[in-house]
């Protein structure tokens, strides 16, 4: 069957234009902050300039935004470390068990990520300040951890089914135990899976807001929460904005990148049965 090239070039036309309207805003926000302050809104945009680094010298040494900075690495990494220690056990396990009521708690894990934050915001700072966790680290990775755990239990279910049972078997012939099959033999074929579920959890934790903006404090606050303070009643400081957009926005672009191939698969093998 010869290709159809009027549909492939509509199809490509098509694309392109979808892909710059998403581009064109963030190469417009890149460029802003890297200009001076004083053309930050000028009209018409200038768009030939000398570029500065004064937006990131102010929020990240003028106004110590590098502790936010650490905050979310800190809180991001702790959540991706305990989801999988948690998540990937209890993944194999429903891949591998049939037992009363597992896909019961299938859905309900999964509804848990359907769950608009804003739902479980109020009881959750009630219940956080009560055992005395907001404005800490341990009380925003263990939110996020409501969150994170289900994504990671739903896309690892997926590796974990799409490989033969017969593996574990034929190591435990082999005189290794269901626990050791599963480490020596089972983990090394997903790793994979594990890292785009790793990037996947990094990415929600990285840029949440609601959350963080409820739970963090002076000490805790995360960069997408510090990026909100420079839109103020009075002005918006959008170089400053845009610097912060881009520091929050270069780590995600740069994993991505990196382990693109394994994303894809990360989501779309999630959805087997």
């Amino acid at each position: 069957m010869k290709p159809n090239y009027f549909r492939m070039a509509v199809a490509y036309f098509v694309l392109t234009i979808l892909a710059l309207l998403v581009l064109i805003p963030i190469a417009a926000g890149a460029l802003t902050a890297f200009k001076p302050s004083g053309i930050w809104v000028s009209s018409p945009p200038v768009w030939i300039f000398k570029p500065t680094l004064d937006n990131f010298k102010t929020i990240l040494i003028e106004r110590t935004q590098y502790m936010q900075l650490r905050n979310s690495l800190i809180i991001s990494s702790g959540a991706v470390l305990v989801s999988l220690i948690l998540g990937v056990p209890a993944a194999y396990a429903l891949a591998r068990f049939k037992f009363k009521g597992s896909s019961q708690l299938l859905g309900w894990l999964i509804s848990l990520r359907m769950i608009p934050p804003i739902v479980v915001a109020l009881p959750a700072f009630v219940l956080f300040r009560n055992v005395k966790l907001t404005d800490t680290h341990v009380g925003l990775i263990l939110m996020y951890l409501t969150f994170s755990i289900p994504l990671v239990i739903w896309i690892m279910r997926g590796y974990f089914f799409e490989l033969s049972p017969a593996i574990e078997e034929c190591a435990m012939v082999f005189g290794c135990n269901r626990i050791n099959a599963l480490r020596r033999v089972v983990l090394p074929l997903v790793i994979p899976g594990i890292v785009a579920t790793a990037l996947l959890v990094f990415i929600f934790c990285w840029n949440e807001y609601l959350m963080a903006l409820i739970l963090s404090g002076r000490d805790t606050q995360t960069l997408p929460v510090a990026a909100a303070t420079y839109v103020t009643r009075v002005e918006v400081e959008w170089g400053n904005l845009f610097a912060m957009n881009l520091i929050i926005m270069t780590p995600i672009v740069i994993l991505a990148a990196i382990f693109q191939r394994q994303l894809v698969r990360g989501l779309t093998f999630g959805m087997i049965e």
